[in-house]
């Protein structure tokens, strides 16, 4: 289950859904295509590190692992940042990158301090934004949620306080940026 409703699945499905209902087919495709290079290049990143023993696992579990990648992230959010606003893609596409971003970020720095799901962050930020940028399309992520919060949890990658304060990041950035 977690390996399936991944972050990087996630995020993927939300971005698409919003770019293709606000841009249309062509230019949807075109911002999928930009959201995708950022994601691989994240992937690629992580492997490398994997391949290089820097960090434990693909998903990243030891805490004191997760900074270096974390900035890779962010660096990645930022370059899809520019690359929509050059390509003058939709204000909520936009928008909801920077939430996804910025969510992503704030749970690492809490990671820093005490450990929370970043899994949890995603899958939070999504059901949020989701049910705010797609209506009633938007249930799946919502749905996908507890299913998140339960298979990082039933893994004990994680514990419940761990997961919920995840989720309560990305909910709480979706919120500020998209309602």
């Amino acid at each position: 289950m977690t390996n399936t409703l991944n972050p990087f699945a996630i995020f993927t499905a939300l971005f698409a859904l919003v770019a293709l209902a606000e841009a249309g087919v062509s230019l949807g495709l075109l911002y999928l295509a930009m959201e995708s290079l950022a994601a691989a290049a994240v992937a690629g990143y992580v492997f490398l590190m994997r391949r290089r023993s820097r960090v434990g696992d693909f998903w990243i579990s030891a805490r004191a692992e997760r900074l270096v990648p974390a900035l890779f992230l962010l660096a990645a959010f930022v370059a899809l940042l520019a690359v929509l606003s050059l390509l003058d893609a939709p204000q909520d596409l936009v928008l909801l990158t920077l939430s996804m971003g910025l969510a992503s970020a704030a749970v690492a720095l809490l990671t820093l301090v005490w450990k929370a799901s970043a899994h949890c962050t995603v899958a939070g930020n999504a059901a949020a934004a989701g049910l705010l940028l797609l209506g009633p399309v938007g249930l799946v992520f919502l749905l996908a949620l507890p299913l998140v919060v339960w298979s990082r949890v039933a893994q004990k990658a994680h514990t419940l306080p761990q997961t919920l304060a995840g989720a309560a990041v990305g909910i709480g950035f979706a919120i500020l940026f998209l309602a």
